[in-house]
């Protein structure tokens, strides 16, 4: 078997109870669970509507879980500190972790597990030696996730990004709640707060990052588009502070598709964004600047690309070095 087709076929086997997992979940949740199109405002859609049980205490590998009660409802992340933090000695750059639709926190640790083990040594720090960085994971809410022509995954764990209010946006105040909690250790480096998602979670980060600008030093997405033109209810991108972002995308998604990760990318251009675009080979490997969107792109193989995160290589060289010089003043 030819070397490509092998390594094909290799990862095909990995995900493949994932992906069929995904599948299944998304497809049976979004026959199962039409939501009536909104009445639009100029911040978007009302509220998600919730599904009970609205959370779920994650199992947080290696690190502690945090909670809190917001409303009645306990929110969850996982906070996982380098281990030569305990000593106290120093600060550390902090990524903040937002999973994808119909994920939980605990996606870092399987899907993201490159990125887990790069906190235990990576020298992302810009302001000192040390090695390492924490991770917090917060949690989003089970909730009905509204419909639109592109693709729907229904009713799962979901991050409001079509509510772009963050004075009622409750998940904003959810990760507002936890940052706080983290930087309170005296372990953070406040001036090295990254925001990073997969997916739903991408494109909550860019609105986070837009949010909390004064706060967040830069933002990472994996397979996500542009949050303020999300259906059905788009709104205008705000003015203010350019945070810095780093955008892998995959040349065949099913979700975030590559047309739509064209445009946003198109979009950020023209205004002169700092911006950093990663095309993605089908293993998650580095394409190059000048790799084109796959035609002939299936649902299976824009499935796999979707859930299959990049590579360690490029966690690491790309978007962790994109970080790092990227820093608050």
């Amino acid at each position: 078997m030819p070397k490509r087709r092998f390594v094909y076929a290799a990862a095909l086997v990995r995900a493949f109870v994932p992906l069929i997992s995904f599948t299944l979940a998304a497809a049976v949740n979004a026959a199962s669970t039409a939501v009536a199109q909104p009445t639009c405002s100029a911040t978007g859609t009302p509220p998600l509507e919730t599904v009970e049980p609205v959370t779920e205490r994650p199992a947080c590998k290696e690190g502690q879980v945090l909670s809190f009660d917001q409303d009645g409802v306990t929110r969850y992340a996982c906070l996982n500190q380098p281990p030569h933090a305990i000593d106290g000695t120093s600060t550390w750059p902090m990524i903040v972790y937002l999973h994808g639709s119909m994920t939980t926190p605990d996606s870092l640790y399987r899907a993201g597990h490159e990125l887990f083990k790069l906190s235990g040594s990576y020298p992302l720090s810009a302001h000192g030696n040390a090695k390492g960085f924490i991770l917090l994971a917060p949690e989003g809410r089970r909730a009905k996730a509204w419909a639109s022509e592109g693709p729907h995954t229904g009713t799962g764990f979901h991050w409001d990004e079509w509510q772009r209010d963050p004075a009622k946006n409750l998940d904003v105040q959810a990760i507002d709640h936890f940052i706080d909690q983290a930087v309170s250790t005296g372990l953070v480096d406040a001036k090295q707060i990254y925001v990073f998602g997969w997916s739903n979670g991408a494109d909550m980060a860019v609105l986070y990052g837009a949010w909390r600008a004064d706060r967040v030093a830069a933002v990472g997405q994996y397979a996500g588009t542009d949050p303020w033109q999300r259906a059905p209810c788009p709104v205008d991108m705000p003015s203010g502070r350019q945070v810095p972002l780093t955008l892998l995308r995959n040349m065949c998604d099913a979700l975030a598709t590559c047309s739509a990760t064209s445009s946003w990318s198109d979009t950020l251009e023209k205004r002169s964004w700092p911006l950093q675009r990663v095309n993605l080979t089908l293993d998650g490997k580095d394409a190059g600047p000048n790799a084109q969107c796959v035609q002939s792109c299936g649902k299976a193989r824009g499935l796999y690309e979707h859930i299959r995160w990049p590579q360690k290589a490029v966690l690491a060289n790309e978007m962790l070095e994109f970080f790092k010089e990227h820093s608050l003043p």
